[in-house]
């Protein structure tokens, strides 16, 4: 028997996001698996890289970069004599049903077999609507934050409008997954995201390091004012150590202001994105991360497969899920930089119990391991209306 047919639908396959991640190291295990999988972009940004294996196909739809603006009402426009506003509506509405008829034939291209359509992000959404009670695809939507940081988003509404009607809507956590169960959802279910990538490294050597590491895009939503602070707070009782943060967005010229005003220019770098996230991890010793709303983050996830102790504030509630408090991390409140930097000493000045967090960071990112995320996937597809094939029972 041949393998499932898969695709990924994403806002854009390339970039160095947590979703572009995911979706390629499943992408690759489901093809080393022996089946069918394509991604359909909705856009492409330029000059980032692409983590997909080159034999998979992408469809990009719009490789312009357009971007669809919010829909509006015409009839209110017209009234109003928003001409410029209802012009801009109308393409609106013609390039959606243009690039709808598109992707319709991209999937005529199955004929009447069934297709797993894993759509990573509910932006996407509105391409795929004219597919959604066809029998032969099986419709999968996840969210990739937590509840409450989607219920204060635009994203809410579409969520509550597409991840309603498709046959499955997957949630990062169990907690969140319960909250939706609240606003009527009936095909609701979680799954983790898998690390894509673990190095198994003597605590003692990551210890020597004396770094420590955050990353995520520059913008004011992940805290990094909070984190440089905190160190601030401490830095002359820990000369040796410094701070590393990776990343780039809107933010960097403020963060370098902060950093010099508070006379750490030779000891907190902003290292910019890189390609290579494995390295510069296992170059570290701690992880920090300080966002005020995620879902189930992947930095964390990956810092713990290297085997570094994690220090988070409590911004979802897949942080429990990922850190073990006094175990393997610590855990914060949002925007506390007293707290933080409390945490960071307590590692730094305690080799022992440095160690001890390590070893448990590493060893509970075991649940992580895409073998074991990758089985979760298998049996959503056969819960959605899959049968069960040789390929799907093959592990890495």
């Amino acid at each position: 028997m041949h393998g499932k047919n898969i695709v990924f639908v994403l806002n854009e396959y390339n970039g160095t996001g947590g979703a572009q991640r995911v979706a390629s190291i499943l992408a690759k295990d489901f093809v080393q698996d022996g089946h069918n999988v394509s991604v359909l972009s909705i856009n492409e940004q330029v000059d980032k890289p692409n983590y997909f294996h080159k034999e998979i196909p992408i469809k990009v739809l719009h490789p312009s970069g357009y971007r669809a603006t919010k829909p509006l009402r015409i009839s209110s426009n017209l009234k109003a004599l928003k001409f410029r506003k209802v012009k801009n509506e109308l393409k609106r509405r013609y390039l959606l049903e243009k690039k709808r008829k598109e992707v319709v034939e991209f999937f005529n291209k199955y004929g009447t077999e069934l297709v797993y359509v894993i759509v990573i992000q509910v932006y996407g959404m509105q391409w795929l609507e004219p597919l959604i009670y066809k029998s032969n695809v099986k419709m999968i939507g996840q969210s990739h934050e937590s509840y409450e940081a989607s219920k204060d988003s635009a994203r809410f509404k579409r969520v509550l409008k597409y991840y309603r009607q498709i046959d499955k809507f997957l949630l990062l956590t169990n907690k969140d997954k319960l909250k939706f169960d609240k606003h009527g959802f009936i095909n609701t279910g979680y799954i983790y995201n898998p690390s894509t990538f673990s190095q198994k490294t003597d605590p003692k050597k990551l210890f020597e390091n004396r770094t420590i590491a955050s990353s995520g895009r520059l913008v004011e939503g992940k805290g990094f004012d909070i984190l440089i602070e905190a160190f601030a707070r401490i830095a002359d009782e820990i000369p040796q150590w410094k701070l590393n943060i990776y990343g780039d967005g809107p933010a960097k010229e403020d963060l370098l202001v902060l950093i010099e005003a508070l006379g750490l220019k030779n000891r907190v770098f902003l290292k910019g994105e890189v390609n290579d996230m494995k390295s510069a991890l296992t170059s570290s010793s701690i992880f920090v991360l300080t966002s005020r709303a995620e879902g189930l983050p992947m930095s964390l996830i990956e810092a713990q497969s290297c085997g570094l102790p994690c220090i988070s504030t409590d911004c979802a509630p897949g942080i429990k899920e990922i850190i073990k408090e006094y175990e393997s991390g610590y855990l914060s409140p949002i925007d506390d930089v007293h707290v933080i930097s409390r945490h960071i000493n307590r590692l730094v000045s305690n080799k022992d119990c440095y160690i001890s967090f390590s070893e448990q960071a590493y060893k509970h990112s075991a649940i992580f391991e895409v073998s074991n995320i990758k089985q979760k996937w298998y049996q959503i597809f056969e819960e959605v209306g899959g049968l069960k094939d040789d390929a799907s029972s093959k592990t890495v």
